[in-house]
């Protein structure tokens, strides 16, 4: 028996798949997904498919989009892993490989971009480009965010294009776009940090597409705000894997291949534990020299006092941002003792070098640019290096040791 009018219809018609990655948007996904599909009525030749992208939503987001599926052929499903850009790279690999798409795009599923912006993207992509970009930055663009928001989004978009490149793209951190199968398979995923759990996805994705060729061009989009708002810590986050990212393709541009941003990701604690460090030893240097020069205690002693202004500094700053996410078997008051514990260590560690050299050189002061320096001083930045490793190693071995190793 021959197809119906309708299935011959369809066959003959180009398909878009726009790949929605969601994590807690029970509340939108429905909404979201029929705005999508309403698309279709302005973009004649077109089929448009939804392909829902679940990373793991407690609130139980992919049960409402199972439903979904169920009710209209034009909507799929896929659950995976935690991370937009797992959610965004396995969506769209799901989608070349099961749905035959002729355009590949994707947008937010949070709203924040209205589903109008796909009538522009295929535009584009009609007109030749084998890459489209919404952008607020381009004549016809908004940026309806908070001024807080609003500028780190232009900043961040700025700073990437100013390192990475290439300076006349001027949107970079959204997932409005679409693009070309072909291109799609062109991009080399092994190179990519698709599988972060920030949003690194998307100036890596951009840069990576641009190295396989693509044809690229920016249409205008509105960018509203949500009203949950972001973690601060979501945001430091994303930008310091952004500025290892950026710098690191630099390099590589230069032929300077330093694996920076891998290194970076796995030293990430630790880099956060010395940046907290920097922090507390400004608040020991001006402790221990508040002590000297006004209550004139002697260098060792006054370097005890100080350390532990600085012990209990660093503890909450630890607590509450470089092991934040460890699960541990104690309290807060408990790690307070063990970290207390753990940097007597440091402490005597500290004054021992402070007293020996003190011991070997005594009072003075040198030189350094014309400006005087009192060996003090210079005792103080020699226990740094030795004091940092003992107290990172220490900590991560037993403060905030983490529950799957006991």
């Amino acid at each position: 028996m021959g197809k119906d009018k309708t299935e011959t219809g369809r066959d003959s018609m180009k398909k878009i798949v726009v790949v929605l990655p969601t994590f807690n948007e029970k509340q939108n996904i429905v909404k979201f997904t029929a705005e999508v599909l309403s698309q279709e009525k302005q973009l004649p030749g077109y089929r448009v498919e939804v392909l829902i992208v679940d990373s793991h939503s407690p609130d139980g987001t992919l049960e409402v989009a199972r439903e979904l599926e169920k009710q209209n052929d034009r909507v799929h499903v896929l659950a995976v892993g935690l991370g937009l850009g797992t959610a965004l790279v396995e969506g769209h690999k799901y989608s070349l490989n099961n749905l035959n798409p002729d355009i590949m795009a994707q947008l937010d599923a949070d709203g924040q971009v209205g589903a109008d912006v796909l009538l522009r993207l295929v535009k584009g992509i009609e007109e030749g480009y084998s890459l489209v970009l919404g952008s607020r930055f381009v004549p016809g663009g908004k940026n309806l965010l908070p001024p807080s928001r609003r500028f780190y989004s232009f900043a961040s978009s700025w700073f990437v294009r100013v390192i990475m490149g290439p300076f006349n793209i001027k949107e970079v951190t959204n997932s409005a776009r679409a693009f070309t199968p072909e291109l799609f398979k062109k991009i080399n995923f092994d190179r990519m940090p698709w599988k972060e759990k920030t949003f690194i996805i998307q100036p890596a994705f951009l840069h990576e597409a641009i190295l396989a060729g693509a044809k690229y061009k920016e249409v205008p989009l509105v960018f509203k705000n949500r009203a949950e708002g972001y973690s601060k810590m979501k945001v430091f986050n994303y930008t310091y894997d952004v500025i290892t990212y950026i710098v690191d393709a630099r390099l590589h541009t230069w032929g300077i291949n330093f694996p920076l941003f891998t290194l970076s990701r796995r030293l990430k604690t630790f880099i956060k534990f010395g940046i907290v460090g920097v922090i507390g030893t400004t608040v020991d240097f001006v402790f221990y020299n508040f002590f000297i020069d006004y209550f004139l205690i002697r260098p060792a002693t006054s370097k005890g006092l100080s350390t532990e202004v600085a012990i209990i500094s660093n503890f909450f700053l630890n607590n509450f941002w470089t092991f934040r996410h460890r699960k541990t078997n104690t309290n807060i008051w408990q790690k307070l003792g063990l970290y207390n514990l753990v940097s007597l260590g440091g402490l005597l560690i500290g004054v021992l070098i402070v007293k020996l050299l003190h011991t070997i050189y005594g009072d003075g002061a040198v030189n350094i640019l014309g400006v005087p320096v009192a060996y003090y001083n210079l005792y103080f930045f020699a226990t740094i290096p030795p004091v940092m490793i003992w107290n990172f190693l220490m900590n991560h071995l037993i403060t905030w040791r983490h529950q799957k190793e006991e």
